[in-house]
């Protein structure tokens, strides 16, 4: 399955606008997370419900909601820096409660089954034909199952959530990209 090649232009024009750092299997080794805490982290937050990944998908469909992947490794640091950062910003965690179906995908589970396109894949077989190759990989689809983008690396909570809206408002439809959209802050 060749999901990258459809997704082509708007992951490079995504990639250029959002910069951040990721783990690929053979730079990890080393890499240690930070562990920063703020006050505003220490503050109670909305708690994100990630779903199982045919939850997930069920989930999308039902309420035709796009789904947000996140696939990740238990050894990446930057894995973790998006959870802590990102998916624990308060703003970022309303934004997927309220209009993604969000899953979080260990990419290296091999015991892990899931269906996909009428197929059956372990997490390893999934991660891999999805051409994932670094981590965390984001990957949006919609509610019919269909890629949007995917994005490498961590992204930090005020450009995630320029994503989510893009993605929320379904400016990809419209064929705006993604670099109108920031200077516009709309699809129109």
């Amino acid at each position: 399955m060749s999901i990258l090649r459809w997704l082509l232009p708007l992951i490079l024009t995504l990639s250029l606008l959002v910069s951040g750092s990721s783990c690929a299997r053979e730079e990890s080794e080393g890499l240690q997370a930070k562990s920063t805490s703020s006050s505003s982290q220490q503050q109670e937050q909305l708690q994100v419900k990630w779903l199982s990944f045919n939850d997930g998908l069920a989930k999308a469909r039902s309420e035709d909601k796009p789904i947000f992947v996140e696939f990740y490794a238990d050894w990446c640091p930057y894995c973790k820096k998006f959870q802590r950062e990102t998916i624990g910003n308060q703003k970022v965690a309303e934004m997927l409660a309220e209009n993604f179906a969000y899953v979080r995908f260990n990419a290296e589970d091999s015991k892990t089954r899931v269906k996909f396109d009428g197929k059956s894949y372990s997490h390893v077989e999934l991660t891999q034909a999805f051409g994932i190759n670094s981590y965390p990989t984001l990957v949006f689809l919609d509610s019919k199952n269909k890629p949007i983008t995917m994005l490498s690396g961590f992204v930090p909570p005020d450009q995630f959530s320029t994503v989510l809206d893009y993605i929320q408002q379904k400016c990809y439809q419209t064929q705006i990209s993604f670099n109108d959209f920031t200077k516009k802050g709309n699809c129109n």
